[in-house]
């Protein structure tokens, strides 16, 4: 995908990102949008604390950088104090590395085993991480994540197939 606030090499969308071993995210075409304008409190922290795994099995990192906002001292002094604006922002993609599937499904489930009941709000954790562990590709990752943590269609079925799962255990 590239528009205008996109260096032309990035990656295609869905992507699964980690943020500091602990966070998850699907940025897909439609949350990529939120990436595109950030604070500037933002623009001075370090940029390579999530990674993004797209469906090519490559890990990026995103920097998002904008020409008006000079990273000074009196600017970093405001943006940590009384005045953080925000800015629209050219996103930057870095093709990091490789993955394989396995190593992927350990850090989402690394992520899990550290949840503070958010992505495991609808779920328990073990289910979860069983969704997760028996996904056989990229697509069924973020079907899996999508479902059971952030686009909940029916509550009392996820809840229904959780309780099912741990009677069947």
């Amino acid at each position: 995908m590239t528009n205008t606030n996109q260096i032309s090499n990035s990656p295609e969308l869905p992507l699964i990102s980690i943020y500091k071993n602990v966070g998850i995210e699907i940025i897909n075409k439609e949350t990529i949008k939120y990436f595109e304008r950030t604070s500037a409190y933002s623009l001075i922290q370090d940029s390579s604390d999530a990674e993004m795994y797209s469906d090519k099995m490559e890990i990026w990192n995103l920097e998002q950088k904008n020409d008006k906002f000079k990273n000074t001292k009196w600017n970093r002094f405001l943006a940590k104090t009384i005045y953080n604006p925000s800015f629209e922002v050219t996103l930057f993609w870095k093709k990091i590395g490789t993955y394989k599937l396995t190593e992927l499904k350990a850090k989402i489930k690394n992520c899990i085993e550290k949840d503070d009941d958010i992505l495991t709000q609808f779920v328990e954790a073990d289910f979860l991480k069983y969704k997760i562990e028996t996904s056989i590709d990229f697509a069924e990752l973020i079907e899996n994540l999508s479902k059971y943590c952030y686009d909940i269609k029916d509550e009392e079925l996820i809840w229904k197939e959780n309780e099912e799962w741990n009677n069947s255990k």
